[in-house]
């Protein structure tokens, strides 16, 4: 089967800011179409989109954020390449490649060389008639990752309520994707209710579903979480354990960590002897981002004393990208990566960066973004890659669900099997 026509447009993300979406007709008269994410809270080493501020092309009601520049580069550049060929997701990556040789895809930009990479995934899976998921895992029974979702969000998703991102659990007794989502919503719901009765509750739901509330410190706001798990009947660090995406980067100065809230500044070594205390009296199995980016002797030296049970995630750190994962494989920075497809901006490479990471022994957790729109092809890709975790969010916007409601639908109508990395 052969690509007849490729188009590019602007949608609109979750936040109501423009995004881009590409659409592959195949010969068949069948349509294609993938939107692509967007980060509020992004690494300065990520491939690089683009949008039209400063540009001819900028929309003065988006404030310069359109996105006509990628548009006029799928319809102009990429489509001309890609017409008449076979639909071939390998192919399609390296004409892509061709044209834009540049590491951080900022020639054309990596939102809309993604659009067209997840445009033709989609295309490709249906030439075989599969899903996307099936697409990469021809055989056995699909690989339902366990998920990890915010409960209370700070940082750059929630006008910055806590000095850190979010606070997320992790349902690590659970036997299965529908139980685990069951709990996490009862936990969600139960910390809103709390919130609500004490007075704390605002009305500002982070973009990522996740509650905003002020706290004291970390440890409050952990301390907070642990209530809420404790009141739906469940056993903290048996069945749900915490996690946090402290996002460190945001409050770096290059010299120290300035954390505003508990109105306290840590010099490097400072800070990484308060991440240990903070560990050490939490139940939290997972910590993300928790030094700057290019902050590489932190993350070097807290993964010299961090216990071994827990999972240190990069993502400002790593950006999916090969070079960086490989730099932290041989320090021994982190022994888990995030995975974020636009980080990367290509399918092919992103899954490259993946398997690098698995075959290390590094957890690899795939990841939405805070602008998301009502695609799944999210699901599709974690549990296709068997990466064993899925990080998507909160349990509130359809943007959002998309995505749960994939991965119960592969485990209601699929021979599945629910994934635990922790156990």
């Amino acid at each position: 089967m052969k690509i007849s026509k490729v188009n590019g447009y602007q949608v609109l993300d979750s936040r109501g800011r423009p995004t881009v979406a590409a659409a592959i007709t195949l010969t068949d008269g069948s349509v294609h179409t993938a939107k692509v994410p967007s980060g509020a809270s992004t690494g300065k080493h990520e491939a690089k989109e683009l949008r039209d501020i400063g540009t001819k092309y900028a929309d003065k009601f988006y404030s310069g954020l359109s996105v006509q520049q990628a548009v006029i580069n799928i319809n102009q550049k990429i489509a001309p390449q890609l017409v008449e060929e076979q639909i071939d997701l390998n192919l399609v990556d390296s004409k892509l490649i061709e044209l834009d040789p540049s590491i951080d895809h900022s020639l054309l930009g990596a939102n809309a060389t993604l659009a067209v990479s997840l445009a033709a995934t989609l295309a490709a899976a249906y030439s075989q008639n599969k899903s996307v998921a099936r697409f990469f895992a021809q055989e056995g029974p699909l690989n339902i990752p366990m998920p990890m979702v915010n409960i209370l969000s700070g940082g750059a998703h929630a006008n910055r309520s806590m000095d850190i991102q979010d606070i997320l659990i992790i349902p690590t007794g659970a036997k299965s994707f529908t139980q685990a989502l069951s709990w996490i919503v009862a936990v969600r719901e139960m910390a809103a209710a709390i919130g609500k009765e004490s007075g704390q509750v605002t009305n500002l739901i982070a973009d990522e579903g996740g509650i905003s509330l002020s706290f004291a410190s970390i440890e409050k706001a952990c301390d907070f979480v642990v209530v809420a798990i404790e009141k739906v009947g469940l056993k903290v660090g048996e069945q749900m354990s915490l996690a946090l995406d402290v996002a460190a980067s945001q409050f770096y100065d290059g010299e120290k960590y300035n954390l505003s809230t508990m109105n306290k500044s840590y010099a490097p070594n400072e800070f990484v002897k308060y991440i240990s205390s903070l560990i050490s009296n939490q139940p939290i199995i997972s910590i993300e981002d928790p030094f700057a980016e290019d902050d590489w002797s932190s993350w070097q030296q807290f993964m010299q004393v961090a216990p071994a049970r827990l999972q240190v995630l990069g993502d400002d750190l790593l950006t999916t990208n090969l070079q960086r994962l490989e730099k932290a494989i041989a320090s021994k920075s982190a022994n888990a990566i995030l995975i974020k497809p636009n980080q990367n901006g290509l399918v092919t490479s992103t899954l490259n960066v993946l398997k690098q990471a698995r075959a290390n022994n590094f957890n690899c957790v795939v990841s939405a973004r805070s602008g998301e729109t009502e695609d799944s092809w999210l699901a599709d890709l974690a549990t296709g890659w068997s990466a064993g975790q899925i990080k998507v969010g909160s349990t509130h916007g359809s943007e959002r669900n998309a995505k749960w409601n994939r991965l119960l639908e592969f485990e209601a109508t699929e021979e599945s099997r629910f994934t635990n990395p922790f156990n």
